[in-house]
This record gives structure tokens, C-alpha cells and sequence, in this order.
């Protein structure tokens, strides 16, 4: 890290990646994938942003649909 930075992006993207993997660990990929997005929709600034987008099917992203 740089002399006087305080913050970290390579750091923080590895750390949310491990914490993201032992959630799928610990609870299947498909409620894991749920409750990363409700946290998304109740996010002050994200949820009204992805609420105001049409909707697509879970799973759009890997050519499925539910």
C-alpha cells in the first residue's frame, strides 16, 4: 500500500470474495445468490436504483431462468 493510503480496494475485493465463497459454502449457491441480492434491494442507495430496472429471471447472467 502506498504511503498515506488508508484505503485498500485490492484488499477489501479479496476479503468480500472470501466472505462471499464461505456464504456459498455454508449455504448453497442459490440462497447465497438470494440473500446477496435482498442485501442489494435493501441498500439505501442500490435497492432503489435495481428496483427502477426491468426485472429480469434469476440466473439471467449464466443462461438460466428459474
Amino acid at each position: 500500500m502506498k504511503p498515506g493510503k488508508d484505503f485498500d480496494c485490492v484488499e477489501m475485493k479479496r476479503r468480500i470474495q472470501e466472505e462471499n465463497q464461505r456464504e456459498v459454502e455454508a449455504l448453497g449457491r442459490e440462497e447465497a445468490e438470494r440473500r446477496q441480492w435482498q442485501r442489494v434491494l435493501d441498500d439505501p442507495i442500490l435497492g432503489p436504483i435495481v428496483r427502477s430496472r426491468p426485472q429480469r429471471p434469476v440466473g439471467w447472467w449464466r443462461g438460466r431462468s428459474n
